[in-house]
């Protein structure tokens, strides 16, 4: 299993909307637009350039999005500055959420549970949990839930029965920081159309180990 993110943070605006112009949806919101435009660059780019599928299509199917020409499944997630995408042969869900402060306590009472700790990390863990479920379609036989940064808890969840830390790949996609051209994201088109492109993304290796991971969620409910 594999999971590639980026921060738009470390993107400059002229990056980010090269990829939002090559967008093939329209949606009112700029914010919405961008999110989506994103997280199909990430998984154009990564399939072409890491699995090497060569003319990657994407088709939807109940809601979610597949690859209409290979077995490799994928799920988007995003919140705040941060995309992600999560790549795995079996079919898997994926939600990543930034942990704002909210009133936790008037939450879990809306949703009729009673954990030991009302606090933030309890709350994402319980919340990205329900959503990576949503998002796998099924009931999870395996999942794993993580802090992949300081503020965001993502939530990994499969239709297969293995222990996903230990297959888990993680890696982080940043801008050129070194071209002796214009600093520019790879745009959709090129990406699509397959043509070579120096100031390409860098593709940055997380260290799992430096994660902290948590143990399984077992509310009490009232």
């Amino acid at each position: 299993m594999d999971i590639f993110y980026l921060d738009t943070k470390n993107f400059s605006e002229k990056e980010i909307d090269e990829i939002t112009a090559q967008s093939d949806r329209t949606f009112g919101s700029l914010k919405r637009q961008r999110e989506y435009a994103l997280g199909r660059f990430v998984v154009n780019y990564i399939a072409q350039n890491f699995y090497k599928i060569k003319c990657p299509k994407i088709e939807i199917k109940n809601k979610k999005p597949y690859f209409s020409d290979c077995n490799l499944n994928f799920s988007i997630s995003h919140s705040k500055d941060i995309v992600l995408v999560a790549f795995d042969r079996f079919p898997l869900g994926a939600d990543v959420e930034f942990m704002r402060r909210r009133d936790y306590a008037k939450l879990f009472d809306y949703y009729k549970l009673s954990p030991e700790s009302k606090d933030a990390e309890t709350f994402y863990r319980f919340w990205t949990e329900y959503e990576a479920e949503i998002k796998l379609q099924s009931k999870p036989q395996s999942t794993l839930t993580m802090k992949i940064l300081p503020e965001y808890i993502l939530t990994l969840a499969s239709n297969q029965s293995f222990d996903i830390r230990a297959i888990l790949r993680i890696y982080e996609l940043k801008s050129p920081s070194a071209s002796t051209k214009p600093k520019e994201l790879m745009s959709l088109k090129l990406v699509n159309a397959s043509i070579p492109n120096e100031n390409t993304v860098v593709m940055q290796e997380i260290n799992t180990a430096s994660l902290e991971f948590f143990d399984p969620l077992n509310l009490k409910t009232e």
